[in-house]
């Protein structure tokens, strides 16, 4: 998949949901252009954490890698320590045979809906916390952001 302008939690849970529906169909090696995106969040990276951590699960040596990054989202993914679990190659270079397979998979933009708040809040707080077990660093990070998601997600079931 190619993600052109930015990566963010406004599309993260459309790009998570394909993902998610080709690792239900047995896909285990996944990867995610970045060449055409001026930047990614930590919303967007803790999706592609637990995609990455679901195929590691699996045991069948698959991986989800991001090529092209350039240095400012290469920076993000390795700042939270998540580089030993998305695999990252800076210019596409491992996947130059496969090239045109990856352009047929990516000629279709993907439709993205807004979510809803309650949806966005849960979005983004599993991709937060995702990123709190993932390294004990991202803790002092984001604990303040968790904590933040989970009570305005209590506030908002308890509003009905």
């Amino acid at each position: 998949m190619r993600v052109n302008g930015s990566a963010n939690h406004e599309n993260a849970a459309c790009i998570k949901d394909f993902l998610m529906s080709r690792f239900d169909r047995g896909w285990r090696r996944f990867v995610v252009d970045l060449q055409n995106c001026r930047g990614i969040d930590s919303t967007f990276i803790g999706m592609l954490y637990r995609l990455a951590s679901l195929v590691e699960a699996t045991g069948t040596g698959g991986k989800v890698e991001v090529i092209n990054p350039g240095e400012r989202n290469e920076n993000s993914i390795c700042k939270l320590g998540l580089d030993n679990l998305i695999k990252i190659d800076r210019h596409g270079g491992g996947w130059e045979r496969e090239q045109l397979l990856i352009e047929q998979n990516i000629s279709q933009p993907l439709a993205c809906p807004p979510l809803g708040k309650r949806e966005k809040t849960e979005l983004v707080l599993e991709a937060h916390e995702a990123l709190v077990a993932a390294n004990a660093e991202n803790e002092n990070r984001f604990c303040d952001v968790v904590e933040f998601l989970r009570q305005d997600l209590e506030a908002q079931k308890a509003g009905g």
